[in-house]
């Protein structure tokens, strides 16, 4: 199990649907087939701000969309602590499995923005990021790029290039959706 990614274009929100407990239904209580959308936007409430251009619960169309897996919860964990090293977050204390260890990712977690905060400190499983903070990382990820390259791990730049395009599909109306 790990955290997929499904990056949408271009979204539009389905007028006269709604999402209740797990399904999708139209004005007359049936189940809408998926098929006639493409996401449904469940934003997380611990990440405030991550969406506001999107309405939690609402069901969209994408004019495109772009997925992949970012790996289990451990190696995409792994892979926002080197990316918050890249960003130049300072070492920070965090207690984990009854032991101390000095991260970077922790580092980003004290403070109220910087590069790539809103992906850092973000759910490692579950939400959106909408088309406003897409833009900003986006802006981001290809303001590092080139330090990205030269990191000293083969792993980690497909990664890289993977949520870099993820975000720039999103800064298109559209959105990142975490699950």
């Amino acid at each position: 199990m790990g955290l997929d990614i499904i990056a949408h274009a271009r979204l539009t929100k389905i007028e006269g649907v709604k999402y209740l407990e797990g399904e999708v239904y139209n004005h007359a209580l049936e189940v809408v087939e998926y098929d006639t959308y493409d996401f449904v936007a469940r934003l997380n409430p611990d990440f405030p701000g991550r969406a506001d251009d999107i309405e939690d619960r609402g069901v969209y169309s994408s004019g495109d969309s772009f997925g992949f897996g970012a790996g289990a919860y451990s190696g995409y964990n792994r892979w926002r602590e080197r990316l918050a090293e890249l960003a130049g977050y300072p070492q920070a204390p965090i207690e984990t499995y009854g032991r101390v260890e000095h991260r970077h990712d922790a580092g980003a977690w004290t403070v109220a923005d910087g590069p790539f905060w809103e992906l850092i400190n973000f759910s490692d499983c579950e939400g959106v990021i909408g088309t406003a903070v897409s833009k900003k990382l986006a802006a981001d990820f290809a303001a590092f790029d080139a330090a990205a390259q030269a990191v000293d791990d083969p792993t980690f730049y497909p990664r890289y290039q993977n949520w870099r395009k993820a975000f720039e599909m999103a800064a298109d109306a559209g959105a990142v959706d975490f699950h």
